[in-house]
């Protein structure tokens, strides 16, 4: 069975809204968080392409994770994997740097 993530993606990010300084295990989980708000508003024609990190038995997941903006009021990403069942939600992702959606308004 995998985890279940609530994540906030403001949480990693300083005031200029880059990553914050942070310990690499950290940074890494943010830039996999990021990963998925990215395949979720920019890739939209694109199969899904985000590689699941969970190593269940300490062999990696071959599981590609499954992601979309939720049809709730929260405007939250939901995402899973199919294989290994890792899951969340990930909020404060809006007009960050990884924001598909604000990216292409702006190239309009």
């Amino acid at each position: 069975m995998g985890n279940s993530w609530i994540v906030d993606l403001r949480h990693y990010l300083d005031p200029s809204g880059a990553f914050a300084d942070m310990p690499t295990p950290a940074r890494l989980l943010a830039e996999y968080f990021a990963s998925i708000v990215v395949d979720a508003t920019a890739n939209l024609d694109d199969e899904p392409s985000v590689r699941c990190r969970r190593r269940p038995g300490r062999r990696r997941c071959t599981g590609i994770i499954m992601s979309s903006p939720s049809a709730d009021e929260l405007e939250r990403i939901h995402w899973h994997c199919p294989i290994c069942n890792d899951n969340g939600f990930i909020s404060g992702w809006q007009k960050t740097l990884w924001d598909g959606f604000a990216v292409n308004e702006t190239a309009h």
